[in-house]
């Protein structure tokens, strides 16, 4: 992903996830905006699984788990892909 495709509430935290992914010595530069990313979508989230999820990639960030963190950073997507009809052809949207 580059930064122009950062598009949309969660590829804003996949982004800075994926950053500190990639330059581990450097993560703490990518962090604060993951923060305030991740604040921000928690704060217009209402399911109760996917706040659950939030929870654990801000665990495995804080953890240096950034691996496991873009795993569920992908599932924010699709969540939200879900929400706003961006489903590809074929995939179910009656997630959650």
């Amino acid at each position: 992903m580059q930064s122009e495709d950062a598009n949309s509430p969660a590829r804003r935290i996949y982004f800075p996830v994926m950053m500190m992914y990639l330059d581990e010595a450097g993560a703490t530069r990518y962090y604060d905006e993951f923060v305030q990313r991740l604040s921000e979508f928690m704060g217009v989230i209402r399911n109760p699984e996917v706040l659950a999820e939030c929870v654990a990639v801000s665990k495995h960030c804080m953890g240096r788990e950034y691996y496991k963190a873009l795993m569920l950073c992908r599932k924010l997507i699709d969540y939200e892909d879900q929400r706003l009809g961006n489903v590809a052809p074929g995939v179910p949207a009656d997630r959650g």
